[in-house]
């Protein structure tokens, strides 16, 4: 079975919604300044917020591009260890 880029934009909101709820940035990491790692969680949650937007637009591959970016840079917090989740 084909799943849809609207579907597949929809799950990754949900994930990615579900893990800026939970996300805990953590205030001393070395050499990355505080407002250098909020600036990086603020682009996660305007991603997602652009992604819910794009999909209730009925347009779900840019939803899909916005939501996939977002999760990245979670991601990437979560890896560099700067953030819990």
């Amino acid at each position: 079975m084909r799943e849809r880029s609207g579907e597949r934009a929809a799950k990754y909101l949900e994930a990615t919604t579900k893990s800026l709820r939970a996300l805990k940035v953590k205030r001393n990491p070395g050499t990355v300044s505080s407002p250098q790692l909020d600036y990086v969680s603020d682009l996660a949650r305007d991603y997602a917020r652009d992604a819910k937007h794009y999909l209730g637009d009925r347009k779900p591959v840019t939803a899909l591009a916005c939501i996939a970016y977002a999760e990245g840079l979670l991601d990437a917090l979560k890896f560099l260890q700067l953030a819990e989740f």
